[in-house]
């Protein structure tokens, strides 16, 4: 049986032993609420520990790498001082064989004359003209052409037929019959008094006459195809190209000294080409044969628009109009 006694004394014990229980227990739950924040921050916070750790990982990557750049970058310099070293020494051992052979050489005037001009100059006159009135006939001689043409074409009906016309081509041929004639007429007549009475003397004399002769076809053939295809606007067209041409032919002064607007249609004025062949054969006696073929290319590209006016005009005329058929 139990002892009532002993019962008695240990309920008396744990009475006892209540407050300090009851004291460890509320500790115990305080901590537990600690212990669950701590948690509850910890989770919070475990993406920022994470992306540290991240961050920490590529910042030890990096350093790695540039302790091996730094490495091989340590290997490179040493690789440079040595050759530099060798260049010192090299150096060093020329300027001292260099200080030998100079203790060598007797110096005297001459040699002091060397040192100060190693090199001579000499002029020479590749293209000799006489006077600035030479070096300007490629370009008046050009106008003069040009001025021509526009004066015939002024002066002489060159569309209305005397009798009606069966072909187109044999209209035109009748036409020419009377500008081409002129055309070589007023060429020769200036090659010879530029010759006899002004006193040019052309390096070529036979180039210099027909390339007078094709410039004053070309000049023609520009001139009278815009008279053809446009009446009196044609004639203002014509004389509106002549004074283009007066600027940008490059006749008075290099293009290069000119705007841009003349330096851009230099290539394409006719003028260019005649002044640029008639001053190789006049004073340089170079090779006009580029020039040449241009100008022939522009002789025949108006000859064919002149007989397409002509056509193109047959196609409209009437037979009745002419008496004489």
């Amino acid at each position: 049986m139990l002892d009532p006694k002993k019962i008695s004394s240990g309920l008396s014990s744990l009475n006892e032993k209540m407050p300090a229980l009851g004291s460890a227990t509320s500790k115990l739950s305080s901590g537990s609420s600690q212990l669950t924040s701590g948690l509850d921050k910890l989770a919070a916070n475990n993406s920022k520990l994470l992306s540290g750790s991240t961050q920490l990982a590529s910042g030890a990557t990096k350093i790695a790498d540039g302790s091996a750049k730094l490495a091989d970058g340590s290997a490179q310099l040493g690789d440079g001082l040595t050759k530099v070293k060798d260049g010192n020494a090299t150096l060093a051992d020329k300027l001292g064989q260099a200080n030998n052979k100079v203790n060598k050489i007797n110096s005297n005037k001459l040699t002091y004359n060397q040192l100060a001009t190693p090199a001579s100059t000499k002029h020479v006159e590749k293209d000799k003209v006489p006077n600035n009135g030479t070096a300007m006939a490629p370009y008046m001689l050009s106008v003069a052409l040009f001025v021509g043409a526009v004066a015939f074409n002024l002066m002489f009906d060159l569309v209305t037929p005397l009798k009606y016309p069966k072909k187109a081509i044999s209209w035109w041929a009748s036409k020419m019959s009377v500008l081409y004639p002129f055309a070589f007429l007023q060429a020769a007549i200036m090659y010879f008094v530029s010759i006899s009475m002004i006193g040019i003397k052309p390096v070529h004399y036979v180039a210099t006459f027909w390339v007078l002769i094709l410039v004053s076809f070309t000049f023609i053939n520009v001139v009278t195809s815009l008279n053809l295809w446009f009446g009196k606007v044609g004639s203002f067209l014509a004389m509106i190209l002549m004074v283009i041409q007066l600027g940008g032919s490059a006749g008075t002064y290099p293009i290069q000294l000119s705007n841009g607007f003349f330096e851009a249609i230099h290539p394409y004025l006719p003028m260019t080409y005649s002044v640029n062949a008639l001053r190789e054969t006049l004073m340089i006696g170079g090779s006009a044969k580029s020039d040449v073929m241009v100008m022939f290319g522009i002789f025949v590209a108006f000859t064919l628009i002149m007989i397409g006016f002509y056509m193109f005009k047959q196609l409209k005329i009437k037979k009745i109009n002419y008496k004489h058929s």
